[in-house]
């Protein structure tokens, strides 16, 4: 997956070059954007914006877990500054719902106890292409701050939990635009340690796991609805 999304922003950057000699050998009706200067165009706006998460781990830790996909939401808001009428930049601000349900030996425990909840004000950053008027690529990276966890149905304070409070990684993923909406779908794969190596995971005062020179990561799919305003 890394080489992937590797591959991809290889490509997102080769884009802009491309289109531009496309546009130079005809016209392209389906990206004359209203307005002739940058600022006027619908690459340039701010907008809402939110939808499904579904999350889950990945890493060579997996396994102590075997955890299955949890369900999620994300919301906030963007700001997006069009280059020219093919490329942009933009930045997006975010509270997103990430985690996992654990499956223990034995089924110890039940699905509200198995369930851990990562919520963080995560910070994309992205390059958009624009392949046609109303479809968009979008490729970058993100940076997220943990604000609360619960495990085990408790809130905890993330030192109790052992949990990294900073998480980094990237982003990609397509979108249209009907009008003012848009809808959209991404892969969001963190590449920061969800845990601190060392830790022992607790689900109530049982100890399921200890954490020693473990990669633990989250990934995340989403699905979005947004509503934009252009300038």
């Amino acid at each position: 997956m890394k080489n992937l999304l590797l591959t991809l922003m290889l490509g997102a950057a080769a884009a802009p070059a491309a289109m531009a000699q496309a546009r130079a050998g005809g016209n392209m009706s389906s990206k004359d954007y209203t307005g002739g200067a940058v600022t006027d165009s619908r690459n340039t706006g701010f907008g809402i914006k939110g939808g499904y998460n579904l999350t889950n781990l990945y890493g060579s830790g997996k396994g102590l877990f075997n955890p299955d996909y949890l369900n999620a939401f994300h919301g906030g808001i963007y700001g997006q500054f069009g280059f020219n009428q093919v490329s942009s930049l933009q930045v997006e601000l975010l509270y997103t719902r990430k985690g996992y349900t654990a499956n223990f030996a034995g089924g110890a425990y039940n699905e509200s106890q198995r369930t851990t909840r990562l919520n963080y004000l995560q910070l994309p950053i992205l390059y958009v292409a624009n392949f046609t008027k109303n479809l968009s690529f979008h490729i970058g990276p993100q940076v997220s701050l943990l604000t609360n966890a619960r495990v085990y149905d408790q809130d905890l304070a993330l030192s109790a939990g052992g949990f990294n409070s900073l998480d980094y990684g990237a982003v990609a993923g397509f979108e249209g635009r009907v009008g003012p909406a848009r809808i959209g779908v991404r892969y969001d794969l963190g590449l920061g340690n969800v845990y601190k190596d060392g830790v022992s995971v607790k689900y109530g005062n049982n100890t399921v796991a200890n954490l020693t020179n473990t990669n633990l990561h989250n990934q995340t799919f989403q699905v979005y609805l947004g509503l934009g305003f252009t300038q």
